[in-house]
């Protein structure tokens, strides 16, 4: 077999070599530092928070332009574990609302599934 013709194919769908996934990738990380920065402020780890964020902001600077993260860092600086967790619980319930809210808009924009109409039953969704 030809080395030259073989193309080496990602276990993610729609990206070869490596290529196509690196948004997702990205967007994962920065996930995963938000929590990991989360998780550090609930334990009252002070440095292990103070890490964490600087490890976010390095990731992705962008992170200072959220007012939140702004404030979060203030309070972290000046070492006010107790604060940084209380703005956690907030930033959190700030997303769940946000998502809800999105679900529900996005629930009532789909059109319903079953019509009566009195004598038939239509499924819309075939």
């Amino acid at each position: 077999m030809e080395t030259a013709n073989m193309m080496r194919v990602n276990a993610r769908s729609g990206s070869y070599a490596g290529h196509g996934g690196a948004s997702h990738d990205k967007q994962q990380q920065h996930r995963q530092k938000v929590l990991a920065l989360f998780e550090a402020i609930n334990s009252g780890n002070l440095d292990a928070a103070r890490h964490a964020f600087q490890a976010l902001v390095n990731f992705d600077a962008s992170t200072l332009a959220d007012a939140q993260f702004v404030r979060l860092s203030k309070f972290l600086q000046a070492g006010s574990i107790y604060l940084a967790q209380q703005l956690v619980k907030e930033i959190k319930s700030n997303f769940a609302n946000t998502a809800s809210q999105s679900a529900a808009q996005k629930k009532k924009s789909q059109a319903p599934a079953l019509r009566l109409d009195g004598l038939h039953v239509v499924d819309l969704r075939a």
